[in-house]
């Protein structure tokens, strides 16, 4: 038992790099609460189901939020 409550405690949270969800704040979408696409549980980040579009990101290997902005920020023109 003793483990099992040790294990519980030192469970830590996997966060979405599109939106920053995590695993008890989810987000609302048409289908419902959003869901995990894909999840790294060493580093405890994911792509959920609201944030489809982060998934190209995570594909070239972003493996955080900041990440996530500076792809979306080269792949917009510069204004003026």
């Amino acid at each position: 038992m003793r483990d099992t409550l040790m294990e519980q405690s030192e469970l830590v949270l996997a966060h979405c790099i599109g939106c920053g969800c995590d695993d008890h704040h989810s987000c609302d979408t048409d289908a419902g609460k959003c869901t995990w696409i894909v999840v790294d549980w060493e580093l405890n980040v994911g792509v959920c189901s609201a944030c489809k579009a982060a998934l190209v990101a995570w594909k070239q290997g972003a493996r955080s939020a900041a990440a996530v902005q500076a792809s979306r920020q080269q792949e917009q023109p510069p204004l003026g």
